[in-house]
């Protein structure tokens, strides 16, 4: 664990670049945040990307992390401060450090802001690219998050991660294996469509789902069918025509995000077949 002192008076305040021992603690902020992410979403951050936080003695109150796809650009995410540390400062100081560990990596910056952090990112030097928005499935309650056996595994093969490269400008096989290795995670594929289901902390997440809307939506419907709890799915602009879809199922809009980029002013891949994203910290 790299340890430097935070360059401001705020007490004991030391940034640190984090092992894996800390990923518990980086989950206890994402879960006061009341975020969807969990243990292995963290593991995620911390074997193929960098995680970056701020520590008051062993206690860890700051996270941000960066998470490279290919050559060309990576996602900036887990931008979180504890309450009691809000307003320090620390957030800024730590997006800068991703800032500046891609660009000296020669990447292009990534993110999707809330609506309401649009501005500070923008501020940043941060652009507006295309916005998405989070619905949910307000009809069902939150059960166990159980398996749901082998037949969700249909459709799973080097195809879905061609396609996801493909749609999304870069490949993240490392990514898709993940989920699809997770209790009870699914895909759902036929032709150039697909779809992927996991279970997160709170919810079941569907994402990416790659395709057209209207040959795409079969597939998300057997999604949402197999998912034993409730579910949670951002789409894009791209995916906007299958929000009555959703809406027929009993889905509503929760909360719009926008998807920023600083080094570049197009977004990588074929945006108009990336229809739900794997998530506002994934991309």
């Amino acid at each position: 664990m790299f340890i430097e002192p935070v360059e401001q008076a705020a007490g004991t305040l030391q940034q640190i670049a984090l092992d894996a021992a800390l990923l518990p603690q980086a989950q206890a902020l994402s879960d006061e945040a009341g975020w969807n992410q969990n243990a292995a979403d963290w593991q995620i951050f911390q074997r193929h990307g960098e995680v970056f936080g701020v520590l008051t003695g062993e206690r860890l109150v700051a996270t941000a992390a960066i998470l490279p796809y290919g050559a060309d650009f990576a996602w900036i995410s887990m931008v979180l401060v504890t309450a009691e540390f809000r307003r320090l400062g620390l957030a800024k100081r730590l997006m800068q450090r991703c800032m500046a560990r891609l660009r000296a990596q020669r990447r292009a910056a990534l993110l999707d802001a809330t609506e309401a952090g649009e501005p500070v990112y923008r501020a940043l030097g941060f652009t507006t690219l295309t916005r998405m928005t989070r619905w949910a499935d307000a009809n069902q309650t939150p059960p166990p998050l159980v398996g749901l056996g082998r037949e969700a595994q249909q459709g799973w093969g080097e195809s879905v991660r061609i396609l996801d490269s493909q749609s999304f400008g870069a490949s993240r096989s490392f990514l898709l294996d993940d989920f699809q290795a997770r209790p009870g995670a699914g895909t759902w594929s036929a032709g150039d469509n697909a779809v992927v289901l996991r279970p997160g902390r709170h919810a079941w997440q569907i994402g990416p789902v790659i395709g057209t809307p209207r040959h795409a939506a079969g597939l998300l419907g057997r999604a949402i069918d197999a998912a034993p709890g409730p579910v949670i799915i951002d789409l894009l602009a791209a995916g906007e025509d299958l929000a009555h879809d959703l809406t027929q199922r009993g889905f509503t809009p929760r909360r719009g995000f926008c998807r920023m980029a600083l080094g570049r002013d197009t977004l990588p891949g074929n945006p108009m077949r990336l229809l739900a994203a794997a998530g506002p910290e994934f991309g």
